[in-house]
């Protein structure tokens, strides 16, 4: 009897233990890769209809001291920082002290006069066309995260630009550099620093108490995840060493941003007219709504409308995203930098509202499309290529990049945005909400001869990058070398046209006697509409030393 007793009362624990809640279970199964105890992961935030609904941590926060990541760990947040730095230029703006139609120039004179008509507006909608300074040190052989860079670096670089991507209103390119611009226009029109100002008009109003801006990169940050790269023996830290703040940088936890969310609701802080203008998509000078607004990403598909930002800096991705008509709010936050936290998140949402996903397309449209095709205003290239049973169009000979959706004769779809690819003949119709339509032209792939590639070769310098590149010629392939330490070889694309599996294109320039005298750079080049981050940055070719 005594033994009997003792087996029951042991099981009464098992037996009085609640049921699992099937949408934890769920969403649990969605982070099944990241919560391991020997790699870094994410953390997860959801609420409905204002009222937080689920709260989570999986993996670790710190590799070396085995922590494991909480709700409560504090992650970088990338771009999905820009709503907030968004949000206070509009305060800014309801205060008085400042116009969204008022020239930047106004308040940074530093910029070269071509960036004379850039608007306040404009900088915000990434239709600027101003140059991203943080490609243009990549250009001049200094990767991101490389070494100390500060608002004064970013400012010096972009005054050296002689020139802009685009006329600005005219084309939608996203500029991260933009917002380093804005945030010190910030400090300079309110006499405060940017971090003390949104700490006094968002952070404070709203509660979040974890909120921060990493505007020294060596200061403690108690609770803050390590970022980490996958590397071929598990994980490297991957920790940013720049002091800039603005365009990324905001420190934070999933909670936080979820009263950050909450506050487009109630308008507890900022006010209703600034957060209504942030979520209004931007209009291009030839009328086109694109589906950006003012530091956030607008995507108005019926019964689908969702206000949404993704992020990466160092080895920390995030995502923030409202369904509206689904009134979920929804904050994925991860420190390592193969997560892909957007779409985690659609994840996470399928979980509270289940979709159907749409049956793959294949096509078989003629094969007398495919090819490579180059833009011979802006040399943009474009590839179709079959794989799969699917065309895909890439930059690159050796890719498969997004798939083309049949849209009707001879017309296809690429991605989320409305793009449009339409083939008549030779040519291709790129039409997008992003810029005005364009036209490629099919083009023959180049061949270069060994004698052709050795005309290539030479030293050539930018002023407006502070950039030398040696190019020379090793086993039948240009070497592009970056002193001190940076090299890449490039594939030949159409004649005279270079690229490095689709980034940079390299357009090498001719005189008028044929002869190379130097070289155009596209660089942060996207294949799915034809834009980048940096168009035709000139270098011109010296006599060697």
């Amino acid at each position: 009897m005594r033994l009997l007793l003792i087996a029951l009362l042991t099981a009464l624990p098992a037996l009085a233990k609640p049921p699992a809640d099937p949408v934890v279970a769920k969403v649990d199964a969605v982070f099944a890769e990241y919560a391991k105890s020997d790699a870094p992961g994410c953390a997860v935030a959801v609420a409905r209809g204002g009222v937080k609904v689920l709260e989570k941590g999986y993996g670790m926060a710190n590799l070396e001291y085995d922590v494991p990541i909480t709700p409560a760990t504090i992650f970088e947040a990338g771009s999905v920082a820009k709503q907030f730095t968004a949000a206070t230029i509009l305060t800014l703006a309801n205060d008085g002290k400042l116009s969204i139609d008022d020239p930047v120039r106004k308040y940074i004179p530093e910029l070269d006069p071509s960036a004379s008509a850039i608007t306040i507006g404009q900088l915000l909608s990434h239709t600027s066309g101003l140059r991203d300074w943080g490609t243009i040190v990549g250009l001049a052989g200094w990767r991101r995260g490389t070494r100390l860079i500060t608002h004064a670096h970013a400012l010096d670089i972009l005054s050296r630009q002689r020139e802009l991507n685009f006329a600005p209103g005219t084309q939608y390119v996203y500029n991260t550099g933009a917002y380093n611009v804005l945030a010190v226009v910030a400090e300079r029109v309110s006499g405060k620093s940017f971090p003390d100002l949104t700490r006094e008009r968002i952070f404070a109003p709203l509660g979040m108490t974890h909120s921060s801006w990493r505007d020294d990169h060596t200061r403690v940050v108690k609770g803050r995840a390590t970022g980490y790269d996958p590397a071929k023996d598990g994980y490297v830290s991957d920790m940013d060493i720049e002091d800039i703040y603005g365009n990324c940088c905001l420190l934070t936890t999933v909670g936080d941003l979820l009263l950050w969310n909450e506050n487009f609701r109630t308008a507890k802080a900022i006010g209703r007219t600034a957060l209504d203008a942030m979520q209004q998509p931007a209009t291009l000078a030839s009328g086109t709504k694109i589906d950006y607004g003012f530091g956030l990403g607008i995507y108005d598909e019926p019964g689908h409308r969702e206000v949404s930002h993704t992020g990466a800096t160092a080895g920390y991705r995030a995502a923030l995203s409202r369904k509206l008509d689904d009134d979920l709010s929804i904050a994925v936050l991860c420190n390592r930098g193969d997560a892909g936290a957007g779409g985690l998140l659609d994840k996470v949402a399928a979980v509270f509202v289940p979709v159907t996903p749409p049956s793959p397309k294949t096509t078989n449209e003629p094969a007398s499309i495919i090819g490579l095709y180059r833009d011979l205003k802006t040399n943009a290239i474009l590839r179709i290529v079959s794989r799969d049973n699917a065309l895909h169009v890439s930059a690159s000979p050796k890719g498969s990049g997004p798939v083309l959706a049949p849209a009707g004769d001879m017309r296809f779809r690429i991605g989320r945005s409305t793009r449009e690819l339409r083939f008549s003949g030779d040519e291709v119709h790129l039409i997008t909400l992003h810029k005005p339509e364009a036209v490629y032209r099919r083009v023959p792939e180049g061949k270069p001869s060994a004698a052709d590639l050795a005309a290539y070769a030479g030293r050539y310098e930018s002023d407006e990058a502070q950039a030398t590149w040696v190019v020379t010629v090793d086993g039948g392939k240009l070497l592009v070398r970056i002193p001190p330490a940076d090299s890449f070889s490039v594939e030949p694309t159409y004649v005279d046209g270079f690229s490095d599996d689709g980034d940079p294109l390299i357009h090498f320039t001719r005189d008028a006697n044929g002869a190379i005298d130097g070289m155009d750079v596209k660089a942060d080049f996207s294949v799915v509409d034809g834009s980048a981050r940096i168009e035709r940055m000139h270098f011109v070719r010296r006599a060697a030393k």
